[in-house]
């Protein structure tokens, strides 16, 4: 991608995979019976969470605007669909 800036350079600057499979920058599903509840806890206790996925971290910012992870939605709905 580029920009051109008012002196009539141009800028060049990657193009940003959207598609990004880096657990990092996912928002996850925790593995957790409460959620809401451990993951506050873990994030006032600075411990780390496991999500269903298998990635664990220690959570310590918000999820929204990240994109979620597509394996722990797909685990998500089978433990929904009882399979």
């Amino acid at each position: 991608m580029q920009l051109a800036t008012p002196s009539s350079e141009t800028l060049t600057q990657p193009d940003s995979d959207l598609d990004s499979t880096d657990p990092r920058d996912c928002a996850h599903i925790v593995d957790q019976r409460d959620p809401a509840n451990d993951v506050t806890a873990a994030v006032v206790e600075g411990r780390e969470v496991t999500a269903l996925c298998g990635y664990r971290w220690i959570p310590y910012r918000q999820p929204q605007g990240r994109p979620v992870c597509e394996t722990c939605v797909e685990v998500y709905g089978r433990i929904q669909s009882g399979g």
